[in-house]
């Protein structure tokens, strides 16, 4: 089983009728190192999810005004909550019951009495299979914007080399036209604002990117050179 660090940030909220069964359970889970939450009642369950989204629900099955089943339900109807690990606590440890909570996408079933460790092992499980499911998610993001970067930067190198190579040829035919050297002296402002930004989302995909001398790092100061030298 995967160590979790620094299990204070884990929020857990645990949902039982019974008051005394309620207060153990979240007194060996703070024993342990939760930050804990209670509930008496799916109702207020589902406002407290509202209130803050725990990182895992203790969810009993039997219970007055709202049951778990139908708590669970609403909770994997949304967007926002299907990916809380839910796992239930139910008296009926009956193969059917078991399949009825399943039904209900719950994430695990365990039947009263239960061992605490047992409990505190499958919290730690499922916790570690969504922080594996964030980092994936995570990860598949940053190759995204990378794949993006890249392809940016491969659309933009040419229409920026080609108007380096424009505002070159336009030296020779600038000079005595103040106006038009202004226009130049502009244009080139804002290509090298173009390469400084592809160079920056370039060296975010690769710190050791690089680039060359002829490709436009110093054509700033080249360009105004040769339009000193025409004046």
């Amino acid at each position: 089983m995967e160590e979790l660090a620094n299990l204070g940030r884990y929020d857990i909220l645990v949902v039982e009728d019974d008051k005394d069964l309620r207060r153990i359970i979240s007194f060996n889970l703070k024993a342990s190192g939760f930050s804990v939450r209670q509930a008496e009642n799916g109702k207020v369950a589902l406002e407290k999810v509202h209130e803050k989204k725990p990182d895992c629900i203790i969810l009993d099955v039997m219970m007055p005004i709202m049951d778990g089943l139908e708590v669970c339900k609403r909770l994997k109807s949304l967007d926002s909550t299907r990916d809380i690990p839910v796992i239930f606590l139910s008296a009926r440890g009956a193969t059917e019951d078991k399949i009825r909570g399943m039904k209900f996408d719950a994430d695990d079933y365990m039947v009263k009495p239960f061992d605490f460790k047992e409990l505190l092992a499958r919290i730690y499980l499922h916790i570690s299979k969504q922080n594996v499911k964030k980092h994936d998610v995570e990860s598949e993001k940053d190759r995204s914007v990378r794949d993006t970067i890249v392809q940016m930067s491969e659309e933009l190198s040419e229409p920026v080399k080609d108007l380096r190579d424009g505002l070159i040829e336009l030296m020779d035919k600038v000079n005595g036209y103040p106006e038009l050297e202004h226009i130049v002296r502009s244009c080139e402002e804002h290509r090298r604002m173009i390469n400084d930004i592809m160079l920056k989302y370039n060296r975010m995909v690769d710190p050791f990117f690089s680039v060359d001398d002829e490709d436009g790092a110093d054509i700033e100061d080249e360009t105004f050179e040769m339009l000193e030298v025409n004046k």
